[in-house]
Formats: C-alpha cells, structure tokens, sequence
C-alpha cells in the first residue's frame, strides 16, 4: 500500500528523480513506478570490483516521513554481500552480532533482500544505535536534523561504491552487516590475500588474518566432524576458506543469465527491461540516439 505522502514530501521526491535524469551514479537506472512516487525500480550495473559483471534489480519504498526516516531498499536479485539480507531468510536484525540472537521484537528488521543503510547513514539509526553503545563510522553526520538532508541521489551512489569498491566492503562493521555471513567470508577473503603477498619469512601474518588458515572445519558438509566443531564455535571462527568466491561467483554468474534477463516469467512486470538484440539493431538504435544527442 502506498505510503500517504505529504504534498511537500510527494513534490520533493519528484523534484529528486527529475534530478536524476540529469545526474545519476554511473551504472545505476531508477524509475518510478506510475502512480506511486514512493516505490522505485532501480537497476545497478557493477562495472568493476569483486561484484563485476554483476546486474542487480532493486526497488526503493520510501515513508511517508522521509527524509527524516530511511527508505527500505530491497534487491530481487539474489547476491552475497554482508549489507544485503539473503532472499532465502525470513527476516535477519540489522543489528546481528556473534553473541546477539534474533527474537521477535527486534527493531530494525529487514526483509527478505533487504539493503541496510546502517553503516552508510547511521544519522537515521541513532536512537538504536545509542541504546546499544555502538559507536558511528567515523566522518558521518548523525542526528535527525543530519537525516532530514539526505538525498536520493546519495543513498544510489552509497549502494554503487557497495557494490563497485573493495574498500568499502573493508570499512563495515559487524554490527551494520546485514548479512553476518557475508560479512565474515569477505574479511576471510581478505585475509588470505593478504597472507599471500607475505612471504614466511617476512614474519607472522596480520592480526586480520590470524587463525584463520589453521582453523579445521568445512561448510560443505562432506566432512560431519569439521561441521560439528563448526557448530560448536561462533561465526568468525568458522573456515570460511573459498565461501567467498563460491558465493560471489553463482551469483554474478545468475544475475547475468539470459534467462533472468530476457526470459523469466515476471520479465512482463518489470518496469525496466532489457531486451535481447543483434549488432544491427543495437548499432541502429545508437545511431537514433547519436542524432538526438545532435539536435
């Protein structure tokens, strides 16, 4: 149902997708969905880093109390990333730690796909974040006067550098991860990178990577004695060893099937859609393009 805007708030939202068909973040298309100006449609081209040569679908409900209140950004397209709820989850707390459980009356909850802005704009999380000593990333603006200054424009760019840059992925923290998994696999990941540009005799390797390689377990399952030590410890002492890669590489690899693109049932129902065309057609339309440019 959509959410009773203002006519400020409805005007203002407009005003910001006429923005965005002038200066949008590279890679990202949105649109609006017709007669709803709270529900957007988006797609994000990862153009380069770990999530490269990925096609992400996402959509942006937005409150009737924002920008003072945060959007829910969900993605229908099923990747592994730490801010990114997994599509097969009921519903995970943005606030999940090794020692925290999930109950039911948890805030913050996100959804299934559900993007945590947590990290990125913490000015919208601060009530939450006080009452659990959490501390903001460093160089962000808190507070709700800081919210009510957010645009959409920024909330888009935030989503490209999650999916684009490597140093993002490195700057969350736990508590902002949305998928505590994805989370740990990365930061195994880079870890082991790290261990291999040091040579054994430069010395042990970094406090970030210690322990990680010798741990024993495995999360195929093949192994029931590594799972049960598994078990038995919390998930950043788990072997996240290749996880990583497995996970990020089906992903990409699903996002940019044919069949997701061109050919999957709800194709019909998307508001952006792409189509399947040969050199000509495509040389043809960029041509058309090219004489409008001219005009």
């Amino acid at each position: 149902m959509p959410s009773k805007l203002s006519s400020l708030n409805k005007q203002n939202l407009l005003l910001e997708f006429a923005s965005l068909q002038h200066a949008c973040p590279e890679g990202v298309f949105v649109t609006i969905t017709p007669g709803n100006p709270t529900l957007w449609a988006g797609v994000l081209f990862a153009r380069k880093g770990p999530y490269m040569p990925s096609i992400l679908r996402f959509q942006i409900s937005f409150p009737a109390q924002f920008p003072s209140q945060p959007p829910l950004v969900t993605f229908s397209s099923e990747i592994f990333h730490p801010l990114l709820t997994p599509l097969s989850t009921y519903t995970y707390t943005t606030s999940a730690t090794d020692t925290e459980t999930v109950s039911a009356s948890d805030q913050e909850r996100l959804p299934p796909g559900g993007f945590s802005l947590r990290h990125g704009f913490p000015q919208w999380f601060k009530q939450a974040r006080e009452s659990s000593g959490a501390k903001s990333p460093t160089g962000l603006i808190t507070g709700s006067s800081a919210a009510s200054t957010v645009t959409v424009y920024e909330i888009l760019e935030y989503l490209k550098l999650a999916f684009n840059e490597e140093s993002f992925l490195d700057s969350i923290p736990l508590e902002a991860a949305a998928n505590p998994g994805a989370y740990h696999a990365w930061n195994a990941h880079q870890a082991r990178k790290s261990s291999r540009a040091v040579s054994p005799q430069s010395g042990p390797s970094s406090k970030r990577s210690s322990g990680i390689e010798n741990m024993s377990g495995t999360l195929s399952g093949d192994n029931e004695s590594a799972a049960a030590t598994n078990r038995g410890r919390k998930p950043g002492q788990w072997n996240w060893e290749g996880v990583w890669e497995d996970r990020v590489k089906r992903g990409i690899q699903s996002t940019v099937a044919e069949q997701v693109l061109f050919g999957s049932s709800s194709a019909a129902d998307e508001l952006i859609r792409f189509s399947s065309l040969d050199p000509d057609q495509l040389g043809a339309i960029l041509q058309e393009m090219g004489k409008d440019r001219a005009i």
